[in-house]
């Protein structure tokens, strides 16, 4: 059964740091026994572009832990880049998307939605 359907990520990232979706959806990426990732890039720059994605969770609150990526170091020389990966359990009590850029001087436009089942 489908709970939710929510853009939880929505950002112009630059550089090769990890970024990750805002606190706000921590709860709500915590409450599915699965996920579906929609993710959308359909602007970048840089030399060489990649994207990296990957769902983390956290029970305590202290610091997340990541699971496996979503995709790993996929090219951003062909846009726009739509995939759907899905995150199964069990999951942690919260949860985020992490998403990391590659290449020289990389930026992207990302938007990741998540549709979250409760079983």
């Amino acid at each position: 059964m489908r709970s939710f359907n929510q853009l939880v990520f929505d950002q112009l990232v630059r550089g090769t740091a990890e970024v990750t979706s805002p606190a706000e959806f921590n709860d709500l990426l915590g409450k599915a026994d699965q996920l579906t990732y929609e993710i959308e890039v359909e602007e970048a720059g840089g030399t060489n572009p990649t994207i990296s994605v990957r769902h983390l969770m956290c029970n305590s609150g202290k610091g997340f832990i990541g699971l496996a990526n979503l995709i790993n170091n996929v090219s951003l020389a062909t846009l726009p880049l739509r995939d759907v990966k899905t995150q199964g359990g069990p999951l942690g009590a919260m949860g985020q998307v992490g998403v990391t850029l590659g290449g020289t001087t990389p930026s992207a436009r990302v938007r990741i939605w998540a549709c979250g089942r409760i079983g």
